[in-house]
């Protein structure tokens, strides 16, 4: 195989034998068919100034209102929560100043008033929650009450029933129900004894 020969069959094994891309053998000349190339990226500044402490190194950032003009606008209805501000008007008279705690003196007047304001409310709770258990226990005596009562009531009801069969056991005629064999060998006796009675 001459030189020429294996120059072509290493062509064609590297360009697959496709004329649009990479090379061919044309008797003569070897061409190269313009090839689309994909452009490299030229090195850009990896810190744009001294001063930029948050881009050290990467890609520099891109431009976001470019980047957000390229977007489609898509309506989206939002719910929004209704906000309702409240304006609260802070009396300075219900605060106690550093003053009323630290006076040699004692403490003013305003001190006293929201000390006794919040002691009455404490006070209140305390009350409202003392009427809660006082329903509560009320209801409670009621229900063991209605306990106290059924536990009567089965205590009368088991002292019936001990009298019944106490009363039971002393009319016993001895003979047992529940024995079926012993019931069934004196029927067998009694019929035995009018056989031999009728055979004689």
């Amino acid at each position: 195989m001459s030189t020429q020969e294996e120059i072509i069959t290493l062509l064609d094994k590297l360009s697959g034998h496709n004329d649009e891309v990479g090379a061919y053998f044309n008797p003569g000349c070897i061409r190269f068919i313009n090839m689309p190339r994909t452009t490299r990226r030229s090195f850009k500044t990896l810190q744009h100034a001294a001063t930029d402490t948050e881009n050290l190194v990467g890609r520099p950032s891109k431009n976001l209102k470019h980047q957000l003009s390229q977007e489609t606008l898509i309506d989206v209805e939002v719910k929004r929560k209704n906000i309702a501000t409240k304006e609260v008007q802070v009396d300075i008279k219900d605060k106690v100043s550093v003053d009323d705690l630290t006076n040699p003196d004692g403490a003013s007047e305003k001190y006293w008033e929201i000390l006794a304001e919040k002691r009455q409310q404490a006070l209140h709770e305390a009350l409202d929650e003392n009427e809660k258990l006082r329903k509560i226990i009320e209801d409670l005596k009621e229900e063991n009450s209605q306990y106290i009562k059924m536990l009567e009531e089965a205590n009368s009801f088991v002292e019936v029933i001990k009298e019944e069969l106490a009363n039971c056991s002393n009319n016993d005629t001895g003979i047992d129900v529940n024995d079926i064999s012993t019931a069934d060998e004196a029927a067998d006796e009694t019929q035995d004894s009018t056989e031999e009675t009728k055979t004689e």
